[in-house]
């Protein structure tokens, strides 16, 4: 398994996105993309900042990981990453899962949003070990 990154987003969210026209990226993760934006509206609620994972389960990274989705019976699509991911969090921590939104997952790209800095370090953590996993 690749070393995994360290969790270091800006001390000032608010800054980094303001200068970033609306959000930050962080690419250390890389083949996951870790983005804070602002603007988001959930269910009427504005969503100070929204943390999110993204990645195309098709780059090839991820041929030894989508192997070990299709042996669960898991299309390795962003939807079939998604659902596991969302599972895996399940079992190791129900009150996050209570907490994701899947709402931006396709066929091409798994995206995972959290509402804090906290949760999204956890699901890019657990997120890490289920793709690099040996």
């Amino acid at each position: 398994m690749p070393n995994m990154p360290q969790w270091m987003p800006p001390k000032d969210i608010t800054k980094a996105i303001a200068d970033g026209a609306g959000s930050w990226e962080d690419d250390r993760w890389s083949p996951i993309l870790v983005t804070a934006a602002s603007g988001t509206v959930y269910q009427g609620r504005e969503i100070p900042v929204a943390w999110q994972i993204e990645f195309d389960p098709s780059e090839d990274e991820f041929e030894s990981a989508n192997s070990r989705l299709e042996e669960r019976e898991i299309e390795p699509d962003g939807y079939g990453w998604g659902a596991y991911i969302q599972n895996s969090i399940r079992k190791a921590n129900p009150a996050l899962a209570k907490r994701l939104h899947l709402t931006d997952c396709e066929t091409a790209t798994c995206v995972i949003w959290v509402e804090s800095d906290v949760d999204c370090r956890e699901v890019l953590e657990l997120t890490w070990k289920l793709v690099f996993a040996e």
